[in-house]
């Protein structure tokens, strides 16, 4: 059934706003998540922004995305028969998330090793900013200490500004997707060798991995700037106002003669060779972007897009919340759907950013407090099979065929791979190399550093499509493989023979992942996106700003999107292969980058859908804490 990928597993939720969301992905996914709540309940009940009822029930926002679909145990750790209770939970659960500080359930002795004595196939999954080693382990951090710690917090918003924090909590956010790949990995490995595992998240180390910032300090003493709404490396490439709002173009060497054909009265300055050259036409954004921006001004947002799209020129409305919440594409794709909350009544709110089989996994209501009730029924605890642990990561024995490009496949296939996985990464022998081995070194396919970051510890195989024999080539090596994924357009898996129906035909139980920017059904599928564009067309470039700054807004040059899918990708397919080893099936899977993207401001969604008002951007400032915010120190752009 779809959405049921992880059914029969138990976790037992201890986390607070900076974990919640691992446990909701698990809880979509078929977990049975049992949410352990201290006497009067999470705080995160009652954290802003909230919507009401017709009856004048409130109900939080956050609260609601973070938690539905799980259940509630009221349990009181700081006593000792709460902890005997806890302990006794522990025996017939196969997962524990906890956000505490370091050390700090050892104390109660709740800590891994006090578990694991308990049931030794536990998986525990620690989220915390900095780790549970290291000299800033016991650190006080929040959300904005998260970002700022990263480096990610630096690159974002107006280089004439204070740095602008992303809206909600991306830091808990993101970390919590990185522990539910974890969790799953450890599962993985359970399943063969009844071991459990403890997952330690940083948020600090997730964050790092975006936009090359270690890479390029490391290697090349680079650091990143903050750069407003201009793309830092293609131009046109950035926020362009038009007479009803606000779009994002994007036009990169391939499309801009094409862009030119189209925009007939360009400057004929513009037919020069030379601006054929990306760097040449960064260098030059100056002159560029105003000639552009009287061009675009002509048009209205629905105008431009459709001209553009139509000729595959990626180019996107700057949409608020709520004009992507009444989209009629994300409509079609029923990505905003209708929860009846216990005591609340019905509210629309993000679904899991995918869909199974065709159908979209169900979302439950938040929980009533303490209403969880063992039904009886006993679980079968997981006994050690052997000691001996794979020198190749707990994805040992996995196999992946990718068929994944530019970064947010190549960045999901990864994590499986430094997991474990063996990772065949497929490429067209007849010019359809990854482009990402072109960045910046000139014609050699293996020297590029973007690609290398983004390729590490898989295997390459290049074909000839071309050839007769081809596609039985690539279909020799699906017939060995666990799962198959792509990031390719649309339409391109049919043409050379990789769709699902074809690639049951070569093995039935497969499971596929398709990761388009918009998805594979809608009357925008066929839209042409990348990571800065998908950011706009979902809301949250209109929310990552500055309290006020949202004409024009600004966002932040982050190719967020790639990140986020990429990690939901690692996610999907090991907990779709676990379903396949315990049921014999394989699956489906449909996921849309764009609503990836949009899940990660849920909770503004949710206000917005509810409420029928725009949620605005409310910058570093905090709705429920002061000071809060990010303050200038001695030096230049220090902060």
């Amino acid at each position: 059934m779809s959405g049921e990928f992880l059914k029969g597993f138990r976790a037992l939720d201890l986390t607070g706003l900076s974990g919640q969301l691992c446990g909701r992905m698990l809880a979509d996914l078929g977990m049975e998540v049992i949410k352990i709540e201290p006497p009067g309940g999470d705080p995160v009940r009652h954290l802003a922004p909230f919507v009401s009822a017709a009856n004048g029930a409130k109900l939080s926002t956050t609260f609601a995305h973070l938690n539905a679909g799980k259940h509630s145990k009221v349990i009181d750790l700081d006593s000792e028969a709460g902890r005997a209770a806890f302990r006794k939970l522990v025996e017939s659960a196969d997962i524990v998330i906890e956000s505490f500080q370091p050390g700090e359930l050892a104390a109660k002795g709740l800590g891994y090793e006090d578990l694991a004595k308990v049931n030794p196939g536990i998986v525990m999954a620690s989220i915390t900013c900095f780790g549970q080693t290291g000299p800033k382990k016991n650190f006080i951090y929040n959300d904005l200490v998260g970002l700022a710690e990263s480096g990610i917090l630096y690159v974002c918003g107006d280089p004439a500004t204070a740095p602008c924090k992303a809206p909600e909590t991306q830091a808990y956010y993101f970390a919590s997707l990185f522990a539910a790949a974890g969790v799953l990995a450890a599962l993985y490995r359970r399943e063969k060798t009844g071991q459990g595992d403890h997952i330690d998240t940083s948020m600090q180390e997730t964050l790092a991995t975006h936009e090359h910032i270690v890479r390029l300090w490391a290697n090349e003493k680079q650091i990143l700037k903050r750069a407003g709404s201009q793309h830092g490396s293609v131009a046109p490439a950035k926020i362009f106002p038009v007479k009803d709002g606000f779009v994002y173009l994007y036009v990169t060497r391939q499309h801009w003669k094409l862009f030119l054909s189209i925009w007939k009265d360009h400057p004929p300055v513009f037919d020069a060779p030379a601006w054929l050259n990306n760097v040449y036409r960064r260098e030059h954004a100056d002159e560029l972007n105003p000639a552009v921006a009287a061009y675009l001004g002509n048009f209205t947002m629905a105008e431009i897009t459709e001209l553009l799209q139509d000729n595959g020129i990626p180019c996107v409305p700057v949409n608020t919340p709520m004009g992507f919440a009444n989209d009629e594409h994300v409509r079609s794709r029923g990505f905003m759907t209708a929860v009846n909350h216990s005591g609340f009544g019905p509210a629309k709110q993000p679904a899991m950013p995918f869909m199974i089989d065709g159908s979209r996994p169900t979302v439950g209501s938040v929980p009533v407090l303490n209403s969880w009730q063992d039904d009886g029924a006993k679980r079968v605890s997981v006994q050690p099979k052997s000691t001996a642990a794979s020198g190749n990561g707990p994805l040992d024995g996995m196999r992946i065929v990718s068929f994944d490009h530019v970064l947010a496949g190549p960045y999901g296939t990864t994590i499986l791979a430094e997991l474990g996985a063996d990772v065949m990464k497929i490429e067209s022998s007849k010019g359809g190399m990854d482009p990402f081995r072109f960045f910046g070194t000139g014609e050699d396919p293996n020297l590029s550093p973007r690609f290398l970051e983004f390729n590490r510890n898989k295997r390459s195989f290049t074909v000839n499509l071309k050839h007769p024999k081809g596609q039985g080539v690539l279909h020799d090596l699906v017939a060995k493989a666990d799962a198959v994924l792509d990031n390719y357009s649309v339409d391109v898996v049919e043409r050379i023979g990789l769709g699902y129906k074809q690639l049951c035909a070569v093995k039935p139980d497969i499971v596929n992942l398709r990761m388009p920017g918009l998805g594979t059904t809608g009357p925008k599928r066929h839209y042409s996106t990348v990571g800065v564009n998908i950011t706009a067309f979902t809301g949250l470039t209109y929310m990552w700003n500055h309290a006020g700054v949202t004409n024009p807004p600004i966002g932040a040059q982050l190719v967020y999107p790639d990140y986020v899918s990429g990690v939901l990708c690692a996610i999907i397919i090991i907990s779709g292969v676990l379903h396949r080893d315990r049921q014999k099936k394989g699956a489906f899977i449909d996921l849309a980058q764009s609503e990836a993207t949009a899940f990660m401001i849920g909770a503004n969604l949710m206000e917005a859908a509810s409420s029928g008002k725009n949620p605005e951007p409310t910058g570093n400032i905090s709705l429920s804490v002061a000071p809060h915010g990010c303050y200038p120190c001695q030096g230049e752009d220090r902060w």
